[in-house]
């Protein structure tokens, strides 16, 4: 299933696709009493290879019935951005810098007039707050990192790199977070600040928040410590010369990784999931 989440600053629809049926359908409602999970791509318009990765699942994990937890996928936050390839919003904003924790009207990164200010953050904030995902994973392209928000959020992290083999670990450093120090917020106003650190359900549960950074290369290389100075330039010029090489190198990790994702806390009968598509 699919539905309109909200509408971009440039009028464009951003939508949420759902592997599960409205409650009223029969046989639905065991199935939406088990944990959810938001996968979340193109928050930044020039990380293109997030889009199709995303797309992709949908089409091979969830039309297929091949993952049965419920999940929602919305594949493109930042649409204006996508169509004019520039990391920030129609308004200029970072979408990644809009959301309430920590929020700093100085960001680096032009982080909007207030917090929550462009409709695609405001958006994406009122369907978490709606429908209380259990996990959520946002992809990022690419610092090639699997990144923990929160303390809570390391199993999930954990288990996202024990899901690929030895070889398919190397383009990736695994990002565990240690108990808070009280340190200067690198992220500020991030979506990931907000969900790893700062979000609480009513029921006092948390979300496990994951930010997924995509390799800089589509081959196997180990990932150094130190990315070079211009990796991001470099993966940019191969997405432009050769995406499909791209997708085939990054994609299959990548798969496997959000799959782990879905089916983790299979087992969790405590969580539940708000009638959103009915």
């Amino acid at each position: 299933m699919k539905k309109v989440l909200c509408k971009s600053v440039q009028g464009r629809d951003l939508v949420v696709y759902g592997n599960f049926l409205p409650m009223a359908e029969s046989g639905i409602g065991k199935k939406r009493n088990q944990p959810l999970t938001l996968l979340i791509g193109g928050t930044h318009g020039d990380e293109r290879a997030t889009v199709p990765i995303l797309e992709n699942f949908i089409k091979r994990y969830l039309e297929t019935g091949k993952i049965k937890m419920p999940t929602v996928v919305i594949s493109l936050l930042n649409p204006d951005g996508f169509e004019q390839n520039t990391r920030f919003n129609a308004r200029g904003v970072d979408l990644n810098r809009n959301f309430p924790h920590n929020w700093s009207p100085h960001s680096e990164e032009p982080s909007g007039s207030s917090p929550l200010s462009e409709p695609e953050a405001k958006g994406l904030y009122d369907f978490i707050m709606d429908v209380k995902p259990d996990k959520i994973v946002s992809l990022h392209w690419a610092l090639a990192e699997i990144d923990a928000d929160g303390t809570h959020s390391n199993p999930l992290a954990s288990a996202m790199w024990n899901a690929m083999t030895v070889e398919q670990k190397l383009p990736y450093r695994l990002r565990v977070e240690a108990e808070p120090t009280g340190d200067e917020v690198t992220c500020p106003g991030s979506l990931g600040q907000w969900c790893g650190n700062s979000l609480v359900y009513p029921d006092n549960r948390r979300p496990a928040m994951v930010t997924l950074e995509l390799p800089h290369h589509p081959h196997f290389h180990s990932r150094p410590d130190a990315l070079p100075a211009g990796h991001l330039a470099e993966v940019r010029n191969w997405w432009h010369r050769r995406p499909q090489d791209y997708l085939s190198g990054v994609e299959g990790p990548v798969h496997r990784q959000l799959e782990t994702a879905c089916h983790f806390l299979e087992n969790d009968t405590h969580s539940s999931v708000k009638a959103f598509f009915s």
